[in-house]
């Protein structure tokens, strides 16, 4: 097995061709290199030898502080998880779906809803904001219901760059994912702002940055603070964030993910969200992710920073982390397969240029690009199928 992983990194390997080939070829390339990974596969009996005593303890010792107490691996189980998604295998389109609608909902609501009080974080430079909102009352007489959320209004040094954010998390509510926290745009006075501001100076600094547009409004990206309706994942207490490139946690999801059949300690809901993750970043050509968002006490994945995705020059060898975890997965969620299968040329134009040039929140080039990273995955998880069978594959 050990010599398998090495030649399918190795640069003469079918990863080599397949960033220098893009296009057409990417999806034939990706194909055998999925082959190559099915026939370099563990046998199940060397995952209950002492040989991965190691591994089982990290599984314990690194994965369950950090995602909380191990579920069920039952589906019943699974899904009864606090982030409570709808099963893969009976899961509808996300346009009719009861999620896709509250999806929306949230993203109204963060649009339109008024703004109470703005606090600057982080670096001046940064223009970052915790926004409080309103979402109104519940009830006639009673008090308004004030959610904290995120604000970042536009910069003259980068006026379009909360398109990309945007772009991505309507991606991936496109696929019907359940990691980006929602995130929407909305237009804000100057005046208002400045209001909101109050007298902290360096608040008020920043105001000479923004990019103000004809009509004394500024864009502005308001994102939840994590994914799902208002409740309890945006005020956990229990979140932390961890680095995509050498956290131990990652190492154990992708021996889960390579695994053909559910593991000690492996958790279902965690597997899932990792796997969008790797999807959605390779689908939008992001391979600049810095960290992850470890919901402990829901036991989920969030995905709070995206301003590296659609960039506009994709450098295939940055998505190598993405790309050969995928190849190397022995098992994928059915819903996140359909849902690829679904979201054609047409399903894109519609989530990432609602109202054509006009509105396009990423250059037509990007929407090609998607299109054949989108059928190179599609490819990668056929070959599987191929190799394994529907029912071994589809598990998730």
């Amino acid at each position: 097995m050990r010599r398998c992983a090495r030649d399918l990194r190795a640069p003469g390997s079918a990863r080599g061709p397949l960033r220098r080939l893009g296009g057409v070829g990417a999806p034939r390339m990706l194909v055998a290199a999925a082959l190559l990974a099915a026939s370099c596969a563990r046998p199940s009996s060397e995952r209950s030898d002492g040989s991965v005593g190691a591994i089982a303890a990290l599984v314990d010792e690194e994965s369950a502080p950090a995602i909380g107490a191990p579920t069920a691996r039952s589906p019943a189980d699974a899904r009864s998880a606090a982030d409570a998604r709808p099963p893969a295998e009976t899961s509808s389109p996300p346009a009719s779906s009861a999620w896709a609608a509250g999806e929306a909902r949230v993203a109204r609501a963060l649009q339109r809803s008024p703004l109470r009080a703005l606090r600057l974080t982080g670096k001046l430079a940064d223009g970052r904001f915790e926004a409080t909102l309103s979402l109104g009352a519940p009830a006639e007489g009673a008090a308004p219901r004030e959610v904290k959320v995120k604000l970042a209004p536009a910069q003259k040094k980068a006026p379009l760059a909360f398109r990309r954010p945007l772009a991505f998390y309507r991606m991936a509510k496109a696929l019907g994912a359940h990691v980006v926290p929602a995130a929407a745009a909305r237009r804000i006075g100057i005046g208002e702002l400045a209001a909101l501001i109050g007298r902290e100076p360096n608040a008020r600094k920043l105001l000479r940055r923004l990019a103000v547009m004809n009509d004394g409004t500024v864009d502005a990206l308001v994102l939840a603070p994590a994914p799902g309706p208002p409740g309890p994942r945006w005020i956990s207490p229990r979140r932390r964030s961890v680095r995509f490139d050498d956290a131990p946690e990652l190492d154990v999801w992708a021996r889960w993910a390579r695994s053909p059949s559910p593991v000690r300690g492996e958790r279902t809901v965690i597997l899932r969200d990792y796997l969008e993750v790797l999807a959605l970043d390779y689908l939008a050509g992001n391979g600049l992710r810095k960290e992850i968002v470890i919901d402990v006490q829901a036991g989920a994945l969030s995905l709070e920073a995206n301003a590296s995705a659609f960039p506009l020059h994709v450098k295939a060898h940055e998505l190598d982390r993405q790309l050969g975890r995928l190849v190397e997965a022995a098992r994928f969620p059915r819903a996140l397969r359909d849902a690829l299968a679904r979201f054609g040329p047409e399903a894109a134009a519609a989530a990432l240029r609602p109202g054509g040039i006009e509105e396009e929140l990423v250059p037509p080039r990007a929407l090609v690009e998607l299109e054949e990273r989108r059928l190179a995955l599609l490819s990668l998880i056929a070959a599987k199928l191929a190799d394994r069978g529907e029912d071994a594959v589809l598990s998730l």
